[in-house]
């Protein structure tokens, strides 16, 4: 049973890791083109969006997907119930965000608002027809299926972002992408799985489920309002433009830190849910995705610190050359954005969903105090304002480790000096590695960034991997291990 559910672990952190930077691979080549054809007020436009959307998807799955994956047996009805609560209160949805278009541009100060918004949130009803399945099948960890249809959606959706693009069609090309996009993974999803619904509908499973799932609608209610609170502050008080350089460095920092962040968050949720009476069990798989994370993670944000110029001017060009100085202060913030999801995730799979509203609420309600103080530092001088906005939001990452650390003491037993130990030794050679590669850049000063770039990630990689083999780090072995069963296995197949 245990080896079973390892194997299946592994093989769902595999796929999950294929289909993820699969995605986010497609979306970095698609940015990469996008950016030299499109200005940043576009990226602004869609930003200030958004939020919007994002609040209105909170209310239309109302936390069922997190409860269905959390319910150890859930039933058919339970599932059908699911899909038409959120086949309808899409629709609804729709309709409000469809008839508020007018007032939201006129908050903006921006008519063409309007139009893209009654567009953009059409996904809405799209994605109302996968979340079920997709819900379904992530319990299961099967996600081979979730990632083959993540991937082929993603292509269609570049091409689709590109060609209009190049035909001039401005914001419109990654509005009309995305919702193309969302109806491919719909078809997909739909040709991939077997789950059908049925003329079945129960309140009384809504209401069971929604006991665990409403509070979690609650928090992701919170997260959403904090996660788009500079967009919105951007948008508002700032130029489009300004938005749309802030949106461009997010962008490029959540691909290994959101990333890696998700495969292992998306495959440890329903795993430590099935191990939810077991606490012993459950502390060593999150110490084990922990280190093995932390790893990847704190590495490869200091390295983006350390090449974060050369990098986005290869990648955008110069027009985005505002966007390097955010780009850098949110690495700092990424590094630790895994050690918080993993936490996070431990409260919800022991169905302490009280416990995971208030955690969430206080820490945003703190965040959200430090950032409105830093609209006053801006506001009087003492710095930037949008650079005071960055700081303070990559510094509430690090208050959240405190609360996030102290909830699972009490939970698991597994606090914050017992954190900090198990991944201390990733900050310190991480940091050594990348004041040396910094060094390096200055005694190569006169040669082109580009190709200093390079051969400073070549030397990065090299040391950092090779100090934490010797020194025998488990986040390394952890890897190690991984490749070396799986060449065992392939060696076992082939002899056979």
């Amino acid at each position: 049973m245990a080896e079973s559910l390892k194997e299946k672990t592994i093989s769902g952190m595999l796929w999950s890791g294929i289909g993820k930077f699969g995605v986010m691979g497609l979306q970095f080549v698609s940015n990469m083109v996008l950016a030299r054809l499109l200005m940043p007020s576009d990226y602004g436009v869609v930003g200030m969006l958004h939020v919007f959307i994002a609040i209105s998807s909170i209310f239309v799955t109302a936390g069922f997907g997190s409860a269905l994956i959390q319910k150890k047996n859930p039933t058919h009805i339970d599932y059908t119930s699911v899909f038409y609560w959120n086949l309808v209160a899409s629709i609804v949805f729709y309709g409000i965000l469809f008839f508020c278009g007018p007032v939201i541009a006129r908050f903006y100060k921006m008519p063409e608002l309007c139009a893209v918004l009654r567009v953009q949130s059409l996904s809405l009803i799209v994605q109302a027809f996968s979340t079920v399945q997709s819900n379904q099948l992530q319990k299961q960890l099967k996600f081979k299926v979730l990632s083959i249809r993540n991937i082929v959606a993603t292509l269609v959706g570049t091409i689709v972002a590109i060609v209009m693009a190049f035909l001039g069609y401005g914001v419109w090309s990654l509005v009309i992408s995305t919702l193309v996009s969302s109806i491919v993974s719909v078809f997909l999803l739909w040709k991939l799985s077997s789950w059908r619904p049925t003329w079945e509908f129960s309140w009384l499973s809504l209401k069971e489920l929604f006991s665990f799932g409403g509070l979690m609608a609650l928090s992701s209610f919170v997260e959403t309002v904090y996660g788009n609170i500079l967009s919105l502050i951007l948008g508002k008080y700032y130029s489009p433009s300004t938005l749309g350089y802030y949106t461009q460095a997010r962008k490029l920092e959540r691909i290994p830190s959101e990333a890696l962040s998700h495969v292992v968050g998306q495959v440890s949720f329903p795993v430590f849910s099935s191990l939810q009476d077991d606490k012993e069990r459950l502390l060593w798989g999150l110490r084990k995705n922990i280190k093995s994370l932390m790893f990847i993670n704190v590495s490869l944000m200091l390295l983006m610190v350390v090449v974060g110029r050369p990098l986005i001017l290869l990648l955008y060009g110069m027009k985005w050359e505002v966007s390097i100085l955010y780009f850098q202060i949110l690495c700092f913030g990424g590094m630790v954005y895994s050690l918080n999801s993993l936490n996070v995730n431990v409260i919800k799979s022991l169905g302490k969903g009280k416990v995971y509203f208030f955690t969430q609420l206080i820490k945003r309600l703190i965040a959200l105090l430090m950032i409105f103080g830093s609209i006053f530092i801006g506001k009087y001088g003492i710095m930037d304002g949008v650079l005071a906005l960055v700081i303070v939001y990559t510094l509430s990452f690090y208050i959240n480790i405190v609360i996030n650390a102290f909830v699972n003491k009490r939970l698991i037993g597994y606090g914050l000096m017992s954190q900090i130990k198990d991944v201390v030794v990733y900050f310190i050679i991480g940091g050594i590695v990348a004041v040396m590669i910094w060094g390096l850049k200055l005694l190569l000063g006169e040669w082109n960034q580009y190709v200093v770039m390079i051969i400073q990630i070549i030397v990065y990689v090299v040391f950092y991997v090779g100090i934490c083999a010797i020194l025998k780090i488990e986040g390394f072995l952890t890897y190690y291990e991984i490749i070396q069963n799986k060449l065992h296995r392939n060696n076992k197949k082939v002899n056979k």
